[in-house]
């Protein structure tokens, strides 16, 4: 039996079909289940903060001023303090706002929210980073040391987030405070440290549970070792880090950018279910 010979315009169908089926990838169809993993056009993902009004404090170095150059490269207008107005001139080359702020000053703190809000309408996340450490024996303390620490870092703590509340009480509000993980395990040479950083993993749980009606997320970032000015007093002693290096499982210490992914997570919509949350960041230090 003879066949019939195909038409020319059956020839042109059929190679036109080929050539559609062969620059097709995986997921163009879109009953295939599959996905080429291309972001759609104009929408956004759950960590993105591009827009978003952010305040960190203790930004002029170390964590803070990671986590602020990584935010402004993610899109979002960031503010960062520091306790002179030498420490953020930076800033301004680096398209941040750079304001000095002692965090214990309540009148100070209020009036840059305050600004802040008038500004722009909205502060959409404040980080509480700025912190002090103590590094002496716990019976060298006195009650000016004891309170030295405390209040930088608990009580500047406080006072920014209630600052911040009552700013945006209406409108709601993301908190992240940057604590460590000696604020859930213990160590020498940093009686005073640890307790305040303890005291501000309880206020974020607390605050949580309080402000949740308000619209209002509260968590905190405990890094653990962080290649760092904070941590000099290790890391000027070879054998002091080693043996830290010794007890994390990673078998190294973190650089500051390595916080920036956590802290955008905390800040954005992608931790819209999350608060009251302690965000462990340590190469495994605290699960021995």
């Amino acid at each position: 039996m003879l066949k019939r010979k195909p038409k020319k315009s059956e020839l042109k169908s059929e190679s036109e079909n080929e050539s559609k089926n062969e620059s097709k990838t995986p997921g163009d169809d879109p009953g295939s289940g599959a996905s080429n993993g291309a972001r759609r056009p104009g929408v956004a993902t759950p960590f993105d903060i591009a827009g978003k009004t952010i305040l960190i404090t203790g930004a002029s170095r170390g964590i803070g001023r990671a986590i602020a150059l990584g935010m402004r490269d993610a899109g979002a207008v960031v503010y960062g303090t520091g306790t002179k107005p030498e420490s953020v001139a930076w800033m301004a080359d680096e398209e941040l706002v750079g304001r000095a702020l002692d965090v214990r000053d309540e009148v100070g703190t209020d009036a840059l929210i305050a600004e802040i809000v008038k500004r722009h309408g909205k502060l959409d996340c404040l980080i509480n980073n700025a912190g002090i450490t103590d590094g002496r024996l716990a019976s060298w303390h006195d009650a000016e040391s004891v309170e030295d620490v405390m209040s930088t870092n608990y009580k500047g703590t406080m006072i920014g987030s209630l600052a911040y509340f009552r700013h945006h009480r209406k409108q709601g509000g993301v908190i992240v405070n940057v604590s460590s993980i000696l604020g859930i395990v213990g160590t020498e040479m940093s009686s005073v440290y640890c307790s305040s950083k303890g005291a501000i993993n309880q206020l974020t749980r607390c605050l949580a549970m309080e402000w949740a009606p308000y619209n209002f997320r509260v968590n905190a970032l405990c890094p653990g070792l962080v290649d760092t000015d904070f941590i000099k007093p290790i890391t000027e002693h070879p054998a002091v880090l080693q043996a830290a290096i010794e007890r994390t499982p990673m078998k190294r210490i973190a650089q500051p950018e390595e916080m920036i992914g956590a802290a955008i997570f905390l800040a954005s919509k992608a931790s819209s279910f999350m608060t009251g949350q302690t965000l462990v960041l340590d190469g495994g230090t605290t699960v021995h």
